[in-house]
């Protein structure tokens, strides 16, 4: 009997660190339920860009440099990045939070570069996406005289 429970031990010892030193399965990071490397396309539904220079309006400004220029009917494809970044064509943004129906996305402004929102609207039963409003920012001083331009996108439909 002694000799029995001496084997059993030496057998569950022996077969012990072989079950802990098994690899776990890697498990996809995740970010405002979308995985890293998730890809979405939609259509550019809605495009406007307008400025002000000074205290002057204008409505139907160009979209600066640095700044996508989509147009409506444009297909767009969006990829999750390893750090959560929406990933879209000319552009990136720090993926912010995730909460039921939206995540928010959002560059710091920086010199020279336009800072950025977005949100991805998404369906609150599947979690899916089914759009994306952008906002993109651009500020420079002419002689002492701002210049602000707002581009907006809405890519896919809003419900």
């Amino acid at each position: 009997m002694k000799t029995l429970l001496l084997r059993a031990f030496a057998l569950i010892a022996a077969i012990l660190p072989m079950a802990e030193a098994a690899p776990k399965p890697k498990v996809p990071k995740v970010f405002g339920d979308f995985p890293v490397g998730k890809t979405f396309t939609f259509t550019v539904s809605n495009a406007m860009t307008s400025a002000t220079q000074g205290t002057t309006i204008i409505p139907e400004a160009p979209v600066p440099k640095g700044v996508p220029a989509f147009t409506v009917g444009q297909q767009v494809t969006f990829t999750i990045g390893k750090k959560g970044e929406l990933i879209g064509p000319g552009f990136k943004v720090k993926f912010v939070s995730g909460a039921v129906g939206s995540n928010v996305y959002m560059n710091k402004p920086k010199q020279k570069a336009a800072p950025t929102a977005v949100t991805v609207h998404k369906d609150t039963t599947t979690n899916e996406p089914y759009a994306v409003s952008m906002g993109f920012f651009t500020f420079k001083l002419t002689k002492r005289v701002p210049y602000v331009t707002q581009t907006y996108y809405t890519v896919g439909t809003l419900n």
